[in-house]
């Protein structure tokens, strides 16, 4: 028969004391669970005082910021902002190619399309009178230039598909549309004087343009990733880098444009050479030659495209290349830096993600 063991007779207070506690620990973790809940009943916001409140939800988009003088001093230039960018603005499609993005329905930087200027306005620099430029409906503002007599004022109005070079009168206050062909805006953002103000310096959408990639049914390569993780590494951590060879077709063609000289008062076209992937251009002062940096091949899947090589030229009228001012060669060495940025990949965290699938 099985034998029953008894607590011996000296184990009892024991016993009772840790029923004693445990149910107490309990009721006392009820108590608290309870008195959490009325407090975060009772919880409500804070309001700051009346200036604080005043101080945080000022519109500070309407500050005027006195940066952009006219060349003969007399005007300030303000870019008038309606706040924060839309939802809409931010939520259109867009592409990435590495550290590029493109909003591809228009030719240009995303960042035209999210960060435009509602309209412009003049600033009288003796009298802080203000009077506004007229400028289209419907568009966005961005990368305004004064003509170097401050006669004229130079900007890129973006619509929804395209971006187009105004010029204003600061007399009239009136604008003018000066392209016909949408601007490629995607490296060169901005508008260029000529020195004796006639003509505006200028990147198009290539007519013809070559056709646009088409993404292959079968892959023509391998998708390129990197995942180094736990491992030290000389690079920096990318938040966006080419994977495979039909994004370089697509980052050549969206970076490619024509480089063109526009004739102000009569909208005539200069063609400056042949279509390349332009990164900036100057002109001479007597507009007959011009500064040009260019984005070369090869591309690469473990550095941004500010890294890819380039040539910096100098170009006559014809876009004939009269003298190379310098070449730089694609950048993948290893990052050597001891910066704050320069940490990102080094040991004890990661470097560029690349794989093979």
């Amino acid at each position: 028969m099985p034998t029953i063991k008894r607590m011996p007779k000296a184990m009892f207070p024991i016993a009772i004391l840790l029923i004693v506690t445990s149910t107490a620990t309990a009721q006392d973790n009820v108590g608290s669970i309870d008195a959490a809940k009325e407090l975060l009943a009772k919880e409500s916001y804070v309001k700051p005082p009346e200036a604080i409140q005043r101080l945080v939800t000022a519109p500070r988009h309407l500050s005027v910021s006195l940066t952009q003088p006219s060349p003969d001093r007399r005007h300030f230039l303000k870019e008038q902002s309606e706040g924060l960018p839309s939802v809409k603005a931010f939520g259109k499609p867009h592409l990435y190619f590495g550290g590029l993005q493109v909003d591809p329905a228009a030719n240009r930087s995303r960042a035209l399309t999210t960060r435009g200027a509602a309209g412009l306005s003049l600033i009288d620099a003796t009298t802080g009178a203000s009077t506004t430029i007229e400028t289209p409906k419907g568009a966005t503002i961005s990368g305004s230039s004064w003509s170097p007599d401050g006669k004229q004022l130079a900007y890129i109005a973006n619509f929804e598909t395209a971006s187009h070079v105004f010029v204003a009168d600061i007399a009239t206050k009136k604008s003018v549309q000066v392209t016909k062909t949408p601007l490629l805006a995607t490296l060169v953002t901005t508008v260029d004087w000529t020195t004796d103000g006639s003509k505006v310096i200028v990147v198009l959408v290539p007519e013809p343009r070559a056709p646009q990639p088409v993404k292959p049914a079968v892959a023509t390569g391998p998708q390129v990733r990197l995942w180094t993780e736990g491992k030290a590494s000389p690079q920096r951590t990318f938040w966006s880098l080419l994977e495979e060879p039909y994004e370089k077709e697509q980052l050549e063609w969206y970076a490619t444009g024509q480089l063109a000289v526009i004739n102000v008062k009569t909208k005539a076209v200069t063609k400056i050479g042949t279509p390349a992937m332009i990164m900036s251009a100057d002109a001479s002062p007597d507009g007959q030659y011009f500064r040009v940096t260019t984005m070369q091949k090869p591309f690469s899947y473990i550095v941004q495209y500010t890294a890819f090589g380039a040539n910096e030229e100098l170009w006559d009228a014809n876009g004939k290349v009269i003298a190379s001012i310098n070449k730089r060669a694609l950048r993948e060495a290893p990052d050597t830096g001891d910066g704050d940025n320069a940490g990102f990949g080094r040991a004890g965290g990661e470097g560029p993600r690349r794989g093979l699938s």
